[in-house]
């Protein structure tokens, strides 16, 4: 392990100080040739690396602040994307629920066989007085949340 360690180091710093250095000169036909080695006999220009862009001082945030930043964004997309589904949930709700009042008015003003199914599974006969007042609830419920 302390080899390869060892190992690696060496290399990269052979790396770092390992620049090529690269001349310009003019071939037999008048045409600048670039390379690493010039031809015997020929004047060559020693050419300069390219300078490094210039550091602002700034640096970007660290790698784990951006995790962190990331992991807070992916948060908060998961909590709008429960928060629009759970506004599709009450929209269809409330839609189902006004379309349940509507036909509650529409067949209790229609007349006839006034018999109400209760949801213990009984069956129930509605007297003139309680229709009204399911009549009434179910209009009050349409005005207020259907549109």
């Amino acid at each position: 392990m302390i080899v390869r360690t060892l190992i690696g180091s060496i290399l990269l710093l052979a790396m770092a100080g390992a620049q090529a250095t690269m001349f310009k000169w003019k071939d037999e036909h008048g045409n600048t040739q670039f390379g690493q080695f010039p031809p015997a006999g020929v004047e060559a220009q020693r050419m300069k690396p390219p300078r490094a862009p210039a550091s602002s001082g700034k640096t970007g945030p660290s790698l784990q602040d951006r995790v962190k930043a990331l992991e807070q964004k992916q948060g908060q997309d998961r909590e709008k994307a429960l928060t629009e589904k759970e506004d599709q949930e009450r929209a269809a709700q409330l839609k189902k629920n006004c379309e349940n009042a509507q036909n509650t008015v529409r067949l209790l003003e229609r007349g006839g066989n006034r018999r109400y199914h209760m949801p213990d599974g009984t069956v129930q006969r509605l007297d003139e007085n309680e229709t009204r007042r399911r009549i009434g609830e179910s209009k009050k419920y349409i005005k207020e949340n259907c549109s």
